[in-house]
C-alpha cells in the first residue's frame, strides 16, 4: 500500500471568505481521483461516478457508520447507520409522511412561515440572514411537519442550532456548546415519547404518535429507537437547512441578474434550486467499508472509512460543464447533493419546498438586496456554511 497519493486534509476546522471551501475541494479532485486523508485516516473519493457507484453499492461500502472520522461512533443515527435491506423497512414507516403529495398538502401553511418570518423585519432595512430568516423558518417548518406547533418550541430548537452551528470539530468549547445543543434535543424528543406514551395523539397529525404506531418486522420500535429517529430527523433537518437556504440567498445577493430573472420569472425557481443545490454542496457522507477491496487502484482494506465527497461530486466537469457557476437554468441537472442510492435524502422533497418557497416569498416582500460589510461573508467547513450573512435593501 505505498503507490497511492496520501495527504493532509482538514477543512472541517477552516473558517475562510465564501467559497474558499469549494475551491480547495475543487482542487483536490483534480488533482486526485482519491486519496488517503493523513488527518483524519480515511479514504477520500473525489470523482463523481465513482462517489455514485459507492452509494449505489451498499454491501461493499456500508452504512455501519456515515462519519469518515468516526469508524466506531459512540451514537447512533435511525435509519442511516442500517444497511440493506433492512434499512428499507424503517424507511417504509415514514416514507409517507415526506412523500410529495405529504409536502404538497403542507405548502400552503409553508408559505404563510415564510411571509410571517420575513415580515416581522423586512421594515428595518437590513438584516443578518443566518440568525434571522435561516434560523427561524426551517425550525417552524420541522415542527409542523412533525405535527406540532411551528411556533411552540421554535425559540428552543433555535438555541439548540445556534450551538451546534459550525461546531463539527475545532476546539473542546465549540464540541461542548455543540454536544449541549444535541442532548437538549434528545432530551426534548425523550420527554415528548413519554408524554405521548402516557397521552397519545392523532397519528394521522402527530408524527410521534404516527412512529408509535409504526412497526419492523411486525414489532412496534421501541424507545430507544424512536429517540434516535427523531434526533436523526431534527439534526437532519435544522442545520442543514440553515446552511442550504444561506447559500442560495449569497447567491442571489451577489449575481444581481438571476434574482432578477427569478422575480420576473418565479417558473425558474425550482430550477434555480437545483442548481444550488448542486454548486453549494454542503455536506459528504462516510461509509465504512465491508472488505477488501481495489476500487479502481484505490487499496481500501476493510473497515476503512472513506469519504464519499458530495462537495466534489456535483462540482466534477466530467459530469457538469461550466461545472463551477451556477446556470438557473441548467438542464438536465444530475446532481447527487441528496446522496444516489435508497439511503438518498429522507426529507429532500420538504427541502425542496422550503428552498423554493424562501426564495419566492422573500422575493415578493423584498425584491432589491445586497451583501454589506465591504467583505466576503466567511464559513465554516465540514458542513459547509456561512457564519453571518448581511443584507440590506
Amino acid at each position: 500500500m505505498t503507490d497511492y497519493p496520501s495527504i493532509e486534509f482538514d477543512l472541517a476546522t477552516a473558517v475562510a471568505p465564501a467559497l474558499w471551501h469549494w475551491e480547495q475541494i475543487d482542487r483536490l479532485r483534480e488533482e486526485h481521483r482519491f486519496f488517503w486523508n493523513r488527518t483524519g485516516n480515511y479514504w477520500v473519493l473525489t470523482r463523481y461516478d465513482d462517489i455514485r457507484e459507492a452509494f449505489q453499492n451498499p454491501e461493499l461500502f456500508s452504512n455501519r457508520s456515515i462519519r469518515a472520522t468516526e469508524p466506531d461512533p459512540p451514537y447512533r443515527f435511525l435509519p442511516s447507520f442500517i444497511d440493506p435491506p433492512q434499512h428499507m423497512k424503517y424507511r417504509h414507516t415514514m416514507n409517507r409522511w415526506f412523500a410529495p403529495h405529504s409536502v404538497a398538502k403542507l405548502a400552503p401553511e409553508v408559505a404563510r412561515l415564510a411571509h410571517e418570518t420575513i415580515a416581522s423585519f423586512a421594515g428595518d432595512g437590513h438584516c443578518d440572514f443566518t440568525s434571522t430568516f435561516a434560523d427561524a423558518f426551517p425550525v417552524k417548518v420541522f415542527l409542523l411537519a412533525m405535527g406540532l406547533p411551528p411556533d411552540g418550541d421554535a425559540d428552543f430548537f433555535v438555541s439548540c442550532v445556534r450551538r451546534m452551528s459550525g461546531a463539527s470539530g475545532g476546539t473542546p468549547e465549540d464540541q461542548a456548546r455543540m454536544m449541549s445543543g444535541w442532548n437538549d434535543i434528545s432530551d426534548y424528543w425523550r420527554d415528548l415519547v413519554a408524554e405521548r406514551r402516557a397521552r397519545p395523539a392523532d397519528p394521522n397529525v402527530d408524527f410521534v404518535s404516527h412512529l408509535m404506531q409504526a412497526t419492523v418486522d411486525g414489532q412496534l420500535l421501541p424507545d430507544d429507537e424512536l429517540l434516535d429517529i427523531m434526533v436523526t430527523l431534527t439534526l437532519g433537518s435544522l442545520d442543514t437547512m440553515k446552511s442550504q437556504v444561506g447559500w442560495c440567498f449569497y447567491h442571489l445577493a451577489t449575481h444581481d441578474e438571476d434574482r432578477r430573472r427569478l422575480v420576473a420569472d418565479p417558473t425558474l425557481v425550482p430550477g434555480a434550486v437545483e442548481e444550488f443545490l448542486r454548486v453549494y454542496p454542503i455536506v459528504s457522507m462516510g461509509r465504512k467499508l465491508n472488505r477488501d477491496v481495489e476500487f479502481h487502484g484505490c487499496p481500501m482494506k476493510k473497515d476503512q472509512m472513506v469519504l464519499l465527497t458530495i462537495q466534489a461530486a456535483t462540482r466534477d466537469p466530467r459530469q457538469f460543464a461550466d461545472a463551477e457557476q451556477a446556470i438557473i437554468d441548467r438542464t438536465p441537472n444530475h446532481h447527487i447533493a441528496f446522496g444516489a442510492s435508497e439511503h438518498r435524502c429522507l426529507g429532500s422533497h420538504l427541502a425542496r419546498n422550503e428552498l423554493q418557497t424562501a426564495i419566492v416569498e422573500w422575493h415578493r416582500v423584498i425584491p432589491e438586496y445586497r451583501l454589506t460589510g465591504g467583505e466576503p461573508p466567511l464559513a465554516h467547513g465540514g458542513q459547509i456554511a456561512l457564519l453571518s450573512l448581511p443584507l440590506e435593501w
